[in-house]
Order: C-alpha cells, then sequence, then structure tokens
C-alpha cells in the first residue's frame, strides 16, 4: 500500500461571537481556522488530519510536503517520524500530519485507532475548558450551566495582569458549585502570545504566590505557570506547593519530555498529539509517564479533528484521567469547532466523551460543509 495522492484545504469556520482568547490579549478571534490534509492509498483508502492553519502557506509548501507523502507506506509511521524531525529542523512543523497515517492504518485494519494503540475503553471523562476571561458572576452562572449539561470538572483561564483578579473567579466558581466539580487553572506561561496587548509575565514568585492560594479551594491542578524552558522553576514550585503542576503543550520533541521528567519539573504532562510528533510520539509519551509515576492529560484547543486525534491517545491510557473539551460558548461553541464534521462531538449526560468506533480516526466530513467553508489550496 502506497499514498499516491494528497489534498490540502483551508477551512475557515465563522463563529457566532468573537472569541476573546485569553491567551493572546486583545485579540477577538471571529473564525476557526485550519488545514485539513487529505491523503488517499493506490488501494483508495482515505486519510485525514487537521492542522493550524497558517493561510495560503501550504499552497507553497505543497510541493515540498508533498515529495515525501507520496509514495510513502502508511504503515512506515516511524519512518515518516524520522522525516518531520529533519522537516522540523528547518522549520517546518508538520506533526499534525501524521495521525492521517493512522487514519489509513485503522480503516485499512477495519478498526479504530484507539484500539491499534492497546485500548479497550473508549469512554473518557471530559472537562469544560474554558477559553476567555469573564468576570466572576458570569462564569459562576456557565458553570451551573455545564454542571447541570453533565460537566464534572471545569479548567478557568489566568491571564489578567493582576492574578488577584481571576483568583475572583475561583472563589465564586467554588462558592456556587462546591465539591461538585474540579477545578483546573491554566495559566498559558509557557510561551508569551503578546501580539496587541501585554500579557502578565509569571517568575517563580508570582508562580508560588498561586499555587498558594490555589491550595485553599483544591484546585487539581495549575497548568503551565512558568516559561517552558524555565526548568529549575518548574522543579522548585513542585517543591513548594501541594498543587499538581502541569504542562507540555507547547513542546514538540520526545527528547523535550524526557528532560521534563527528568528534571522533575511536571506533575502531569500534557502533550498535543498535533503539536508533538503525532500520535506515535504521543503514545511514547504516555509510557514516559507512566514509567515515572506522572499523570498524562492531553492538551487539545481548535478544531474537532485535532480533538479526536487526542481522544484516540487518550482511550489507549489508563493514566489519563479527563479529555479536554474545548468548550465555551456563546463564542467558541460545537459548531464552531466541529464544523465541517458530519457529528458534532458532545458529552453524554454524565460528562463523558466517547471515542468513535468507526475505523481510523472516527470521524466523517460532512462535503457540504466543506464546500462551503473550505477551499483546496494544493492537490497533487
Amino acid at each position: 500500500m502506497k499514498i499516491e495522492h494528497i489534498e490540502f484545504y483551508h477551512v475557515s469556520i465563522p463563529l457566532d461571537e468573537p472569541f476573546m482568547l485569553s491567551w493572546v490579549p486583545g485579540y477577538p478571534m471571529t473564525e476557526n481556522q485550519f488545514i485539513l490534509v487529505r491523503m488517499t492509498t493506490d488501494d483508495g483508502i482515505v486519510g485525514e488530519s487537521a492542522g493550524i492553519s497558517i493561510g495560503e502557506t501550504y499552497a507553497s509548501y505543497g510541493p515540498t510536503i508533498s515529495s515525501f507523502i507520496v509514495g510513502r507506506d502508511p504503515f512506515d509511521v516511524e519512518g515518516f517520524l524520522n522525516m518531520l524531525e529533519v522537516e522540523g529542523t528547518m522549520g517546518l512543523r508538520l506533526a499534525w500530519l501524521e495521525p492521517a497515517f493512522w487514519d489509513i492504518m485503522g480503516k485499512a485494519c477495519g478498526q479504530p485507532v484507539y484500539r491499534l494503540l492497546g485500548g479497550g475503553n473508549n469512554r473518557i471523562r471530559a472537562y469544560y475548558s474554558t477559553g476567555e476571561l469573564r468576570e466572576p458572576n458570569r462564569r459562576a452562572d456557565d458553570l451551573i450551566q455545564m454542571r447541570e449539561r453533565g460537566f464534572k470538572a471545569v479548567k478557568l483561564r489566568f491571564h489578567n495582569l493582576d492574578w488577584r483578579e481571576d483568583m475572583k473567579v475561583v472563589e465564586k466558581a467554588r462558592e456556587v458549585i462546591g465539591d461538585s466539580m474540579e477545578i483546573m487553572v491554566d495559566a498559558n506561561q509557557a510561551m508569551r502570545y503578546e501580539i496587541l496587548q501585554p500579557g502578565p509575565r509569571w517568575d517563580l514568585k508570582t508562580a508560588t504566590d498561586v499555587a498558594r492560594a490555589l491550595e485553599e479551594y483544591d484546585a487539581y491542578w495549575l497548568e503551565e505557570p512558568l516559561d517552558r524552558g524555565d526548568y529549575e522553576g518548574m522543579r522548585e514550585l513542585r517543591q513548594r506547593t501541594s498543587i499538581r503542576i502541569a504542562g507540555g503543550e507547547i513542546n514538540w520533541r520526545l527528547q523535550e519530555f524526557a528532560t521534563l521528567v527528568q528534571s522533575r519539573c511536571l506533575d502531569i504532562l500534557q502533550p498535543d498529539a498535533a503539536y508533538v510528533g503525532g500520535i506515535s510520539t504521543t503514545k511514547k509519551i504516555a509510557a514516559l509517564a507512566q514509567a515515572s509515576g506522572l499523570g498524562f492529560e492531553p492538551h487539545t484547543w481548535g478544531n474537532g479533528i485535532s480533538l479526536l486525534i487526542n481522544m484516540q491517545v487518550m482511550a489507549s491510557s489508563l493514566q489519563c484521567k479527563f479529555c479536554e473539551f474545548p468548550y465555551d460558548p456563546p463564542s467558541w461553541t460545537l459548531e464552531g469547532r466541529d464544523g465541517i464534521l458530519a457529528e458534532p462531538i458532545d458529552i453524554d449526560s454524565e460528562g463523558f466523551v466517547h471515542v468513535p468506533e468507526k475505523p481510523g480516526l472516527g470521524f466523517v466530513i460532512d462535503e457540504e460543509k466543506l464546500k462551503k467553508y473550505g477551499r483546496k489550496v494544493f492537490e497533487f
């Protein structure tokens, strides 16, 4: 079996309301943009995946990318990952292409990917992952609604210039929900996106103050409290607090996670299969976490395809307790996130997501919606 055809689509799904990303201060996102790749084998099997959009760039990168994909055996994932490592040194971050290989393999074998990875349970508890900063009373109202929907956990964003303003949201949240929901906190300090406005810049003292304040509210974890390269700071922070320290979504090489583990920086590893070396490398990181006695809770944010990619790995990893569920209506909705999927991803009444049992990655593209929201930018 060989890959003989490849297509790239630039997808842009309009949002119902501007989405004010907390980690990019001042930026009103009005569209969910991403790149869809579609690979077809000589047997007619189609594998798909999606990655972060960078406009029309893939139209120009297409010839280069297709040169090391067309003609390749889709079962040779390790060989492809080795090629990705080389291309990564040249500035091309292409890990999001690798899940399309797994999509093909799953369809060829008639099995969902999580079963090929050794998983046996397709049910994962989801946490309501917010994306915006909202004042305490409004967020409290959100939490009441989400608890009624079935969520048993929430992740709140800390990105005010004064973290004490963020803490007011946690205080109000705990007042309203009691102990009926776990509370996670994400500071997004691993990499700062100060495109339009300055954001908070935490040092070890600030991170320590926040962690100790969160202890009072029994927070489950504190995510990305320091720069991703501050190994010494993260190690010291772990010694200063009882709160679990989580991170890793920005790290993209297996060796980086090995360094994080060896340096004792984190309690919970959070790779993202759309950023790191695809599904294969994320599964290796899960094994690294298990061997080191650490938690494994993959990050996912963006389109529904990347969510399903990460869910396949989650369902194959016994130490994964939660599935990040990006959702913050009325701006970030299921329709805006999953707009080209035939079936949007949602939780059940008990707060669980279910990995589809369809062969491969488990999603089906609605071709009419792809025509509406997508445009083919390269084909070979």
